[in-house]
């Protein structure tokens, strides 16, 4: 119970779930320890943590608007057609303009354009090849503020910004619209960020304040946060489950949390049961799961001085890239893009990316072009050295080299 402490989980909660059986809670503990053992992380990572999830407004039409600029004051609407017939299909989504004649997703084509009947509007076929190359470029922009990060589909991600952040949420705020207006002016693609002490959080928070919105919700306010929504508002509980719980006399996501997990075992499950009495307490112990080549290695260090000439910069830069050097070497890993991350005083975000010919495991390489970004960063935006709070270096694009009899050997090759 000590431990369950340190991350600020409802001790009331605790107790209730283990005043009538102990058999309860020792199989939430073990489900608990399960999770810390398969994810590698400790107790008191769990309260700490900041996850964003990022979720592009309506994003087939808002692509469709970046392309041609007119549609963003008609209604927009981007459909699947079927092929059978003109108007066969159904509506994939639309432009806010055309939500406010009560067109949604889902829609049959026909009665979206009755809807529309007496107004202009446009009707348009996806572009999946093009909408893509958006979500790229936007992704982009996320990973490169230098944290993991969990694509999930092509208009939505998770980015755990604990360490950019040290855990400081009125930070995160900040972030988070610097993270905005960053994707906003390079790519005109507005965005909604959920910022919560975890996953389930972050993603129910990103859909508060739409469109180009931000909800950030501290550990502290997780559970009276998610007390006030619905519960088809958590993630997976589809009209089957809402069902089951109906016919239980849950009505709430708080009369939820009323129940143990044994009251609901029967009707729901044990996983389902177990997943629902977590997040109606906020609870959710899932990570940020890094895919494929999105992997990266980096560290982000918080200056604790100001920085007065250029040899302390050199300095700091020097011992970060010894720290993701040696951690490239262990995991026997070669990058090839390689990306600065500069914090200001006001939390301003600065990053740069260059990307390498060939894939490169050394030290030399990585402490060189480390050197010239930072230069080049600073010089380009008129950076004062000593308004510097923060700086990283993050390498992404990996390879693994584990069969190279040494990294130097790879390089060399």
């Amino acid at each position: 119970m000590k431990h369950i402490a340190t991350i600020e989980i409802s001790t009331s909660y605790f107790h209730r779930i283990t005043s009538g059986d102990g058999i309860i809670f020792l199989f939430f503990q073990e489900s608990l320890n399960q999770v810390l053992l398969n994810e590698n992380i400790s107790l008191n990572d769990i309260g700490k943590r900041i996850i964003f999830h990022i979720d592009f407004d309506y994003f087939y039409a808002q692509c469709e608007e970046i392309r041609k600029p007119e549609l963003r004051n008609i209604p927009s609407v981007v459909c699947v057609y079927s092929g059978r017939e003109e108007d066969s299909g159904v509506v994939s989504t639309c432009n806010y303009e055309a939500r406010k004649y009560g067109v949604k997703a889902a829609m049959p084509i026909r009665l979206a354009k009755s809807k529309l009947k007496d107004v202009e509007a446009i009707f348009l076929p996806t572009d999946m090849p093009y909408y893509h190359e958006i979500s790229r470029n936007a992704m982009r922009i996320i990973q490169n503020y230098g944290e993991l990060f969990e694509q999930v589909s092509v208009d939505e991600c998770y980015m755990d910004f604990t360490k950019i952040t040290n855990s400081d949420f009125d930070d995160a705020r900040i972030f988070a619209a610097s993270l905005q207006k960053n994707i906003k002016d390079q790519i005109k693609l507005t965005c909604s960020i959920g910022v919560g002490p975890n996953k389930l959080i972050a993603k129910i928070a990103s859909g508060i304040n739409k469109p180009n919105g931000i909800t950030v919700v501290s550990q502290e306010d997780a559970k009276r946060f998610i007390s006030n929504r619905k519960i088809e508002d958590i993630p997976g509980v589809g009209p089957k489950t809402s069902k089951k719980l109906e016919s239980l006399g849950i009505e709430s996501i708080s009369d939820i949390s009323k129940k143990s997990i044994f009251e609901l075992r029967d009707s729901l499950g044990y996983k389902i049961a177990t997943f629902l009495v977590n997040a109606s307490n906020g609870i959710d112990y899932s990570q940020i799961k890094v895919r494929g080549t999105s992997k990266q290695i980096g560290k982000i260090v918080t200056l604790k001085k100001d920085i007065a000439n250029f040899e302390q910069i050199k300095l700091t830069a020097n011992n970060l890239c010894k720290s993701v050097y040696e951690n490239l070497e262990n995991k026997r890993q070669a990058f090839r893009v390689l990306t600065l991350i500069l914090i200001l005083e006001n939390l301003q975000h600065v990053s740069f990316s260059k990307s390498l010919k060939l894939y490169s495991a050394s030290f030399d390489e990585l402490h060189k072009n480390s050197l010239s970004i930072i230069h080049e960063m600073i010089s380009n935006n008129s950076i004062s050295l000593d308004n510097i709070r923060r700086m990283g270096i993050v390498v992404s694009d990996l390879k693994d080299i584990s069969g190279q009899d040494s990294l130097l050997n790879y390089f060399e090759n």
